[in-house]
């Protein structure tokens, strides 16, 4: 099980994880292991998926050929980059999807679609040097985070994550704006922290944060120290420090008047 949220910012891209994985097989879990979920390919993208290990690990391996031999040519606009990278991720998800056909009646259809639903976000530079956050869903299909939608939430902490980022939007950037990346780091991993804490089951700590950033026209991933993260965390803190006075403050105000 896993939380994965992708925040689209003005000079980067956020992608923050869980590192909860559930081992089992025929739908009966066994442990829970800690897992790093988001993948930095060739220093300059990342890739995250949610669901099968095995079917992640193949997308993961597709999209690093992509970027290996320059398969994306110079000057493509991004939807037909997401339907290039779609291409490559087809073969594998149909595969799984046609075997669990095959494999329902014998186990049940939940079990056998256990290994062929995933869920992918992918942060990569075009090569207008604009960092891009791409989704696609369980049958491949793309879809570009924008000024509009900025952030994605994925996984089976998404129905958590999802309305807690749309409150944090609301509190500290404008509607069809985006958020600086130090902003979107901070809104990914309170709502990371949020959605484990009241989470009843499968996505845990320690939380994890990547960066996809801009430096004139290169871009660079890389995975954001546990130092750094203690500063987010910090501000979190502080965050709900704040909130709770003015809750104290409010209780403590005189009652009105009656009319």
């Amino acid at each position: 099980m896993t939380l994965l949220v992708g925040v689209l910012c003005q000079d980067g891209v956020v992608i923050g994880a869980d590192s909860a994985a559930t081992m089992g097989a025929m739908g009966i879990h066994t442990v829970r292991q800690s897992v790093t979920k988001v993948t930095i390919v060739n220093g300059r993208a990342l890739i995250a998926t949610s669901g099968p290990v095995g079917l992640g690990q193949r997308l993961a391996g597709e999209f690093a050929e992509i970027l290996e031999q320059d398969k994306i040519p110079k000057g493509m606009r991004p939807h037909k980059a997401m339907q290039l990278i779609r291409g490559t991720f087809l073969p594998h998800i149909a595969a799984e999807m046609q075997a669990a056909q095959v494999a329902a009646p014998v186990v049940g259809p939940q079990i056998a679609q256990a290994s062929a639903i995933s869920d992918t976000l992918l942060a990569v530079c075009l090569d207008d040097g604009r960092p891009r956050l791409f989704r696609f869903d369980q049958q491949g299909s793309p879809e570009e985070a924008t000024e509009d939608i900025p952030f994605v939430c994925l996984g089976s902490g998404e129905i958590i994550a999802d309305p807690f980022m749309a409150f944090l939007r609301g509190l500290f950037w404008e509607q069809g704006s985006l958020p600086t990346l130090a902003e979107g780091q901070f809104a990914t991993i309170w709502t990371l922290e949020q959605a484990i804490a009241v989470s009843p089951a499968f996505i845990a700590h320690p939380s994890r944060v990547w960066v996809l950033s801009t430096s004139g026209a290169r871009c660079a991933a890389r995975q954001v120290p546990e130092d750094e993260l203690q500063d987010d965390l910090q501000a979190v803190t502080e965050a709900r420090r704040v909130l709770g006075e003015w809750r104290r403050g409010k209780s403590m105000m005189p009652a009105p008047p009656p009319p």
